[in-house]
């Protein structure tokens, strides 16, 4: 395998020390200050004994200072683990628990760093003390049907072989400007920061507030001369509805990428027919945190756009990193027709400290290949490209998130006075899908303002894109003749009651 991401960007480090890396909040980073930064990091690392080969946490806000403590870790020689401060402190001290966590880098004071030890330094409260896989560079945590996020463990020969394909297949270059939104917690972090490090672009931060306002997202694109933008589809319409509004163009985009979601091709044919970007090519991309980011891409011609032909959502071909197979107990299925999509190649190594889990979807076959089974199902057309149909289990994406729903029920089942509960996604009144919790209370349970205390015991146990935005009371749950929860009744029922606007 290659140079490592640390090596590559040093590179750019090396021959344009003076170049733009990162613009945040009118904060104008060069690629040697960026450089230095890092070091001061690694600096900060070794003369704290952390031994390199393990996992350091990184909680910070999202900004340039994140990418140049990943920068330390790998340098010196770790594995990062991030921590979204925004977090609730219960998840915050879990991912850092379960992890093994001992180190955690912040902010210090200015544009300094500092490390602090992490809140719970006990080993992880479901395995024990996790083995690192050697050369790991990350660990991402995701929604776990369990009940808990499990961290999907990523090495730096994967990360390596996603860019170089990425950065090819792209045909990126020092020209670009990258917008980037993504938490570090979640994997398309990993394109928006490093894609463009490794080739000397620029990496435009787009602000906090922007996220929550299409309209001041708009104007930040546009004054930043964006050229590459990458979107969740939900939040790329909200964004065609401000430019529309405003008046608002982006001459400087040349590349749209979507991915989390099925894409809206209305959205992108309505963009593209109003000319916000002229030059601008959209493209949709699918791939779960396993398959070390993005694992598929289709690009979304005018032709395409305007096909309705067929079923699901088109994903196009495998990305040069990843070999994409649609199996049906193991066996390959005939075009046209319905497998689950597994992938092999440089995707993640399994999750971290957990092996049944790791065994049960990272699965050796009898040629000796280590296939992830994704749980999404696809079919191929004729001319090899894949349709995404869903899923065959009960994760679900909202706004780009993925979220396993049994493990908001498990926080919802724990909440006193529930004697049951159960999460479904049903479409608000404006159409866009929304989380709904559904629940039974005790007899003796007060039922006076149970909605704010759930959604107030929850918000402090999830996350907030993982809080439901409607609680719905039941006397009792629907059940199917054979006695099991009806949840297509559920989500009738949870349908029916009046949500947010």
């Amino acid at each position: 395998m290659g140079r490592r991401v640390d090596a590559w960007v040093q590179e750019i480090i090396s021959d344009f020390p003076e170049r733009t890396a990162v613009v945040d909040s009118g904060r104008t980073v060069s690629y040697a200050e960026l450089g230095a930064a890092a070091d001061e990091v690694r600096i900060l690392l070794e003369k704290a004994g952390v031994d390199p080969g393990g996992l350091v946490g990184i909680r910070m806000a999202r900004g340039w200072r994140v990418y140049a403590a990943v920068l330390g870790v790998w340098r010196h020689g770790c594995g990062y683990v991030p921590v979204d401060p925004s977090y609730p402190p219960a998840r915050q001290e879990y991912v850092l628990a379960d992890a093994g966590v001992r180190t955690v880098v912040e902010a210090g004071e200015g544009d300094t760093f500092a490390l602090c030890d992490a809140p719970s330094p006990s080993p992880s409260p479901s395995t024990g003390s996790p083995n690192v896989p050697p050369g790991t560079a990350y660990v991402i945590h995701t929604s776990g049907s369990t009940g808990q996020p499990k961290g999907v463990a990523v090495t730096h020969d994967s990360v390596t072989a996603f860019l170089d394909g990425f950065v090819e297949r792209f045909a990126l270059g020092p020209d670009e400007v990258w917008a980037q939104s993504t938490s570090p917690c979640f994997d398309v972090s990993v394109a928006e920061s490093w894609a463009p490090l490794v080739t000397g672009a620029r990496l435009l931060v787009v602000r906090e507030a922007a996220l929550r306002d299409p309209r001041r997202l708009a104007r930040e694109l546009f004054e930043g001369r964006a050229t590459v933008l990458s979107q969740v589809p939900t939040v790329f319409r909200y964004l065609l509805d401000a430019a529309e509004r405003t008046g608002t163009v982006f001459p400087d985009l040349r590349r749209v990428l979507l991915a989390g979601e099925p894409v809206e091709r209305e959205t992108v044919a309505r963009w593209a027919a109003l000319g916000l970007s002229p030059d601008a090519a959209y493209h949709n991309l699918y791939g779960p945190t396993e398959a070390t980011v993005y694992a598929t891409h289709q690009e979304l011609t005018a032709d395409l756009l305007a096909r309705q032909d067929g079923p699901g959502t088109p994903i196009g071909t495998a990305m040069p990193h990843v070999e994409v197979e649609l199996l049906v107990d193991g066996r390959p299925v005939a075009d046209g027709e319905t497998g689950e999509i597994h992938l092999s190649g440089a995707i993640a190594v399994g999750y971290l400290g957990r092996p049944e889990q790791s065994a049960r979807a990272f699965v050796r076959g009898v040629d000796g290949t280590v296939r992830y089974r994704t749980g999404d199902l696809a079919l191929r057309e004729r001319d090899g490209t894949l349709r995404y149909l869903g899923r065959a289990d009960r994760q679900v994406k909202l706004r780009g998130m993925r979220i396993e729903l049994g493990e908001i029920e498990a926080c919802l089942q724990s909440c006193p006075g529930v004697t049951a509960g159960a999460v479904v996604m049903v479409p608000s009144r404006r159409g866009e899908p929304m989380l709904a919790a559904c629940y039974v209370l005790a007899d003796t349970a007060d039922a006076t303002g149970t909605e704010g205390r759930l959604r107030a015991r929850l918000t402090t146990l999830l996350p907030s894109y993982m809080v439901p935005a409607k609680f719905v009371e039941l006397r009792a749950m629907p059940l199917t003749l054979s006695g099991k929860l009806d949840r297509k009744h559920l989500e009738t029922l949870a349908g029916g009651h009046r949500g947010p606007r």
